[in-house]
């Protein structure tokens, strides 16, 4: 059917670390190049990014209901990692979305695509989008081109958190 076959390349991404300064950042705008300034010197202790805003407290009157009816969300690939944003319907479910997305409850539910020795979930807060980002560390064996899973890039990832059970008080759903 097509002859012997023959040797093609793997495309694979190849992450590194490089000093921002080094690097000289533009932006084309309508055909104009402007140049950006990347300020440099932070360092990770200066910048905090798992502020945690109100969680919820159950009380035991909470329905269970799928994490669909409360939030939105959307997934895709960073190399070898996956991210999941997740956002709040409305204001008044982030608290309890918070409760149940635990970066721990996540990694359990989300498990069937964790590597057990070498991934891990972090959280981060988008308190001004009643949002979060759960990045999910080595989930995507290899990434890309470099995957051999059905979805290399991560992009149904969001749809199976969106079926995760949540709590929430059920006269919150109310409409």
């Amino acid at each position: 059917v097509g002859g012997r076959p023959k040797a093609s390349a793997v495309v694979k991404l190849f992450s590194f670390l490089i000093d921002k300064d080094q690097i000289k950042v533009e932006v084309d705008f309508a055909g104009q190049r402007h140049a950006v300034e990347i300020p440099t010197g932070l360092t990770p202790q200066e910048i905090n990014l798992h502020l945690v805003g109100e969680v919820a407290i159950y009380q035991g009157d909470e329905i269970e209901v799928p994490l669909i009816e409360v939030a939105h969300a959307r997934s895709g690939d960073k190399g070898n990692h996956s991210n999941i944003g997740v956002i709040a319907r409305k204001a008044k479910y982030l608290p309890w979305i918070r409760a149940a997305l635990t970066e721990q409850a996540v990694a359990e539910y989300m498990q069937h695509v964790l590597d057990a020795e070498k991934s891990k979930v972090i959280r981060y807060e988008l308190p001004a989008m009643n949002a979060l980002n759960f990045m999910l560390e080595n989930a995507l064996g290899g990434g890309g081109m470099a995957s051999l899973r059905i979805d290399p890039q991560g992009k149904a990832f969001a749809q199976q958190l969106l079926d995760m059970p949540v709590k929430v008080p059920v006269q919150l759903l109310e409409k």
